[in-house]
């Protein structure tokens, strides 16, 4: 055999194993006990704990332009009474998820599904209350998981 097909098979077997670990290698339920799903095609958030479901509630996210991006991310900041110098807004109930973007779940308006189409926000999560008071209150800095899956479609 000559060393391009056995460079070849090497790369081959490399690429195989890798895709392997990597679909058993962090399964985000096992390593949280808290976690905040956000579903973006279906514009909906859930609450788990101890992989359990705690609560569902309705979120608007970032659009093509300003985009949520899906994820694995931790809530590394809280703040109930956070004002946006950027935007000129507050934000109450402020978890950052995305330090370097000031990328949060928070308070904000979450309009009913034929008005919700026209709205996204700055790549932020909306959560109405009283269910932002509730997710506040129960997520942990530092040890609550935030996955945002999918992209935002047209709702």
């Amino acid at each position: 055999m000559n060393k391009l097909k056995i460079f070849y098979v090497l790369i081959i077997a490399l690429c195989l194993q890798v895709s392997v670990l990597s679909a058993d290698a962090f399964d985000v339920f096992k390593e949280f006990d808290k976690i905040i799903w956000i579903n973006q095609p279906k514009q909906v958030g859930i609450a788990y704990e101890n992989g359990k479901k705690l609560f569902e509630f309705p979120v608007v996210t970032g659009d093509d332009e300003t985009t949520t991006d899906p994820g694995i991310y931790i809530i590394k900041l809280k703040d109930d009474n956070y004002y946006s110098r950027t935007y000129d807004t507050p934000m109450p109930y402020s978890m950052f998820f995305d330090l370097k973007g000031m990328k949060a779940i928070h308070e904000g308006e979450v309009p009913a599904p034929a008005i919700k189409k026209e709205l996204a926000t700055h790549g932020c999560i909306h959560v109405e209350p009283p269910y932002i008071e509730r997710l506040y209150e129960w997520a942990d800095e530092g040890n609550t998981a935030v996955v945002i899956s999918g992209w935002r479609t047209g709702d």
